[in-house]
Order: C-alpha cells, then structure tokens, then sequence
C-alpha cells in the first residue's frame, strides 16, 4: 500500500484515506515531530468515536486500525489534542510541534483474579496476543498487547509519507515527551527499527 500527503490530506494508492472530522483541535500545527500512541481501547471504531465527542478534549491527526485501516481525523496543518503536557528539548506543548498517530492497542495490561490479562477497562486480551516486559521508565514486568503486522505496515508507510512531506526532526513516543505520566506506544512497538527505517538511520 502506498500512501501520500497532499493538501494536508492523506492519500492511500492515489485516494483520500477515510476522513471523519474531529472537532477537538486547535489553530496552526509546525510539524517538527511525529508522536506515536495507543488508543488504551480495543478497536479503532472506540477511539474515533471518543474523537468526535467534543467532551473528549481529545483527538489525533490519524487513527490505524488492527486491520491496517487508516482513518484521519485532523487536518496536518492543524493543532490536535493528543499530547497534553508534553515537552521536549526545549519545547512546551508538544501539541503545536507534533502529528500524532494512534494505533488501536489496548496497552498495558495486568492479570484479573481468573488469570486473564485485561486492560484498565478490564477488556480481556487474548494470551496469543501478548507479550511480557518491562517499561523502560518502570522496573515492574507488565503485559502488553501486541501490535498486528498489519497495522505495523501501515503505520511505516504512513510515516515514511508523512516523513517525506514535513521532514520530521525524530519520532517519538508519548511517553518520550510526558514521561511517568504517559506510556505508551510501550515496549510492544518496535520504536528503534520504525525509526531508522523511516527517518534512514540504518
């Protein structure tokens, strides 16, 4: 698949991707970095759902499913609400700095009194689709769950589109720029590799 950005707008093999306005967004975005996140929920549907509800406070540029399914929310040339209290070097509000992309994961996990791993919601992950470590600001192992290939692909050829288009200084993670308050995208994402494969630090 194939993707490209042209006024302001994703384009996936010459096409518009799915575009579902959000209103939680705010005045001119200067794209210096992209933020990587997880939606903390099961499905992309939940997260653009929440986006679209004023009383969120809350929105992302993009949106990708497990299926690979890429949804945009947000103009690229706008500010949106993904960040919060963020910084990085010497930047503040990282919202004005940054396109943000979430990915459909439920994130951290723990184990419930039946042994089943389960999200804040206490959704249940299957076990196949997690994966045991430890944060690299905690020193507690916690569960995760796993990124699918699918939407793996997609998120690398998004960025390497949106890369070619605003020539980000670095991607970064949330927790990169709220960190201890933030973790995700966590241990699960592959942040080292997608880095050098779309930033060309190999």
């Amino acid at each position: 698949m194939s993707f490209q950005v042209k006024s302001q707008r994703l384009e996936s093999n010459g096409r518009p991707v799915t575009y579902i306005e959000s209103p939680n967004r705010g005045g001119n975005l200067r794209p210096l970095y992209l933020i990587m996140h997880y939606t903390a929920g099961g499905s992309a549907e939940g997260a653009i759902s929440w986006f679209k509800d004023p009383r969120a406070k809350a929105s992302a540029h993009l949106v990708i499913g497990r299926d690979g399914e890429v949804t945009q929310m947000v103009p690229f040339n706008r500010v949106a609400w993904h960040a919060g209290r963020s910084s990085w070097n010497e930047l503040e509000g990282m919202n004005s700095y940054a396109i943000g992309i979430e990915l459909a994961n439920a994130g951290k996990l723990r184990k419930n009194e039946q042994g089943d791993w389960v999200n804040w919601a206490s959704n249940k992950v299957p076990p196949a689709e997690v994966t045991v470590a430890t944060h690299k600001d905690e020193t507690t192992p916690a569960g995760w769950q796993l990124y699918t290939s699918e939407q793996l692909e997609a998120a690398l050829g998004v960025a390497m589109a949106l890369h070619e288009a605003y020539r980000f200084l670095d991607i970064l993670g949330h927790e990169d720029v709220s960190p201890r308050r933030k973790v995700d995208p966590g241990p699960a994402f592959p942040m080292i590799s997608f880095k050098s494969k779309v930033l060309g630090r190999q």
